[in-house]
């Protein structure tokens, strides 16, 4: 099993996830998941923006609740707006934070962080597909909706197979940022 992952380090999609990962304001980037009313799980991506001043502030890509459905959104301390904003929005979203001075460091220091999420969302659902292969055999395996003519065991056991498979994957790709992004403490420049 570890060959076949480790040999994604060389594809691509891996490498540029890498590369997102090592933006200079960023700091201790991590992956995570949302998951929505009906079991389905979205990637999050959060970080530490090194400010000019020392500080430490959050800021990342993540879902919320709203009257329409899950919608995505970007966030820097406790402000808050869709994601998709135009730079002028970014911008916006740094003052409201209170980052008036850096809002042009911020505002690319967001768009890493929406390109490291995407990225990763890229990754993930091939990495997964292989764990669950190099898990549980070439036996097809699927990440959809249940079906409801199965019985419980199998249902359980495959529910059991994709979560494991699931971790497995967001732990690869949090080991990635963490080996190949910036981190605090110690290793500030």
């Amino acid at each position: 099993m570890e060959n076949g992952v480790t040999d994604r380090l060389w594809d691509k999609d891996v490498q540029e996830f890498i590369s997102a990962c090592r933006h200079e304001k960023l700091r201790d980037i991590t992956l995570g998941y949302t998951v929505r009313g009906n079991g389905e799980m979205l990637l999050t991506a959060s970080a530490l923006y090194l400010s000019k001043r020392g500080r430490h502030v959050p800021l990342g890509y993540r879902w919320a609740e709203s009257k329409s459905g899950t919608a995505a959104e970007i966030f820097v301390g406790k402000a808050k707006a869709s994601a998709g904003q135009e730079l002028d929005g970014l911008f916006g979203l740094a003052v409201r934070a209170g980052l008036w001075g850096e809002r042009r460091h911020v505002a690319f220091a967001l768009l890493a962080v929406t390109d490291v999420h995407s990225k990763a969302d890229g990754v993930r659902g091939r990495l997964q597909l292989e764990y669950l292969k190099a898990l549980h055999g070439v036996e097809p395996v699927s990440v959809g909706p249940l079906s409801s003519m199965r019985n419980d065991a199998a249902d359980s056991q495959r529910q059991s197979r994709v979560a494991q498979a699931q971790e497995l994957t967001l732990q690869t790709l949090n080991d990635l940022a963490y080996l190949y992004g910036a981190r605090t403490g110690k290793d500030d420049l």
